[in-house]
């Protein structure tokens, strides 16, 4: 499936694509939330039927662990996702309800799962609480971040001069990087992260931001062999992966990605048409308009280059070595 949009629509709402070109189970989405009302709401009395707590392998219905809000929060390719509270403890929760019949591997929601699982608790990366499943449904329960999109404070702020005033743009690239760090700790590889997938925890200007949406998400030891599936979102997308010979650098080059769009208000790459956004990519024609960053710092010039160079020799080696740089220290 080749999903395209323009750059013009990197502006609007519903520009929310995952660019796959593999039907292998690596390049199939477990999930994609919040893309587009593409499917009929799942009922709240579907999930009465929900048994087995994947977290602690306890046997119980979800309704009789959470109360479940008629409220729709977000529609997608393969559900819904909901509010929830916990009939104990009052904590209220997101539930993004999968509906199997939608996903044409039902492994690729297990790994996801599984994932979500192994990544346990940092401040900046989705917390999986509960995960619920029967026949039909497989219901994930996460923490509820209240905040909003990356993606809609990027085109509530981008104005002619630019995007975010360049402290704010740091403190979220550091927190960015550091949940980078963590996953690839791990041997997790994120490969889509963007600004759509990256929330902010409350509705506070200085909030903490949490990395989500682990649907293209996989392990990937260093002595692997170098990850194959061009999968993604074109925009973020770096030549390594648009080859199909890539490592878990595919993340710092997202990262750089989306620093660029946070000072600047629009992508580095870009064109009318996926094509043409790769093309971009490939050519790696870096540009720094001086009518926005001349009144930045050189600092955030020179992290940038090195998390979009084209030139290995030039590039960050992990998210630890990004941190480190100048532009980061002082944060």
């Amino acid at each position: 499936m080749e999903m395209s949009y323009s750059y013009d629509d990197f502006l609007t709402k519903d520009a929310r694509c995952i660019s796959i070109e593999s039907s292998s189970l690596e390049s199939s989405p477990a999930s994609s939330p919040l893309i587009s009302p593409k499917c009929s709401p799942v009922s709240i009395e579907s999930t009465r039927r929900s048994y087995i707590a994947v977290t602690d392998g306890r046997q119980c219905d979800i309704t009789d662990v959470y109360n479940i809000s008629a409220t729709i929060l977000g529609t997608g390719n393969y559900g819904c996702v909901r509010e929830c509270q916990h009939r104990t403890t009052g904590a209220r929760c997101a539930v993004k309800t999968i509906s199997k019949s939608k996903v044409s591997r039902y492994d690729q929601i297990l790994r996801e799962i599984q994932l979500l699982r192994a990544v346990g608790d940092h401040r900046f990366v989705m917390r999986m609480i509960d995960c619920f499943e029967d026949a039909e449904y497989v219901h994930i329960v996460t923490e509820r971040y209240t905040g909003g999109e990356l993606f809609d404070r990027i085109v509530d702020n981008t104005h002619g001069r630019g995007c975010l005033a360049e402290d704010e743009a740091a403190r979220i690239i550091k927190s960015l990087l550091e949940a980078v760090a963590y996953l690839h700790g791990k041997n997790i590889v994120h490969r889509d992260i963007k600004p759509e997938n990256i929330l902010f925890e409350t509705n506070d200007w200085f909030s903490p931001v949490k990395l989500i949406d682990f649907g293209l998400s996989r392990r990937h030891e260093p002595n692997d062999s170098l990850m194959t599936n061009r999968v993604g979102t074109p925009y973020y997308m770096s030549p390594a992966v648009l080859r199909g010979k890539y490592d878990r650098s595919c993340d710092l080059w997202s990262v750089g990605i989306v620093a660029y769009i946070l000072l600047s208000g629009y992508p580095p790459f870009n064109g009318s048409t996926d094509v043409e956004v790769h093309d971009s990519v490939r050519i790696g024609d870096l540009v720094f308009e001086d009518v926005i960053w001349g009144s930045l710092s050189r600092e955030s010039r020179d992290f940038i280059r090195k998390l979009l160079s084209m030139d290995s020799s030039g590039i960050f080696c992990s998210a630890e070595e990004a941190l480190r740089h100048p532009w980061m220290s002082c944060r």
